[in-house]
């Protein structure tokens, strides 16, 4: 239960990067947003993305939630960089999310395969930590 936790924790918080991402490229400049706002010239488009934001946040806010369970549960030395997993699920989803469409490039891909090694040399079970 608590390594599904703990993955429901990193999932939303790459969601609410995600969605925050896709919502932002709607919305646009804040400091064109907020003048549109009070004149009562906000596109639907613009509209959209805010609920975009809104879901981000929501996302985060869960994704906190159930990380003070988490810290509760695991080592902060084995619980805090798998976090980084969520650097993963962002890179991809950034890519592969149209509304998003950031590029592939080998460059990044290389640093996430770091990130992966690191991610499994952190949760390789030791004497230490077989109590997890």
């Amino acid at each position: 239960m608590k390594w599904l936790l703990l993955a429901t924790s990193i999932i939303c918080g790459a969601l609410g990067q995600l969605f925050m991402k896709a919502g932002m490229q709607s919305v646009g400049a804040l400091a064109a947003f907020f003048p549109a706002l009070q004149s009562g010239s906000v596109s639907a488009e613009q509209w959209f993305g805010v609920l975009w934001v809104v879901a981000g946040i929501v996302c985060y806010g869960i994704a906190m939630l159930v990380w003070i369970y988490v810290l509760g549960h695991f080592e902060l030395s084995v619980a805090y960089p798998l976090l980084s997993v969520g650097y993963i699920l962002v890179y991809v989803g950034a890519v592969l999310w149209p509304r998003i469409g950031e590029s592939f490039t080998l460059e990044k891909t290389a640093g996430i395969v770091l990130i992966m090694l690191g991610v499994a040399l952190v949760a390789t079970p030791t004497k230490a930590n077989n109590h997890e």
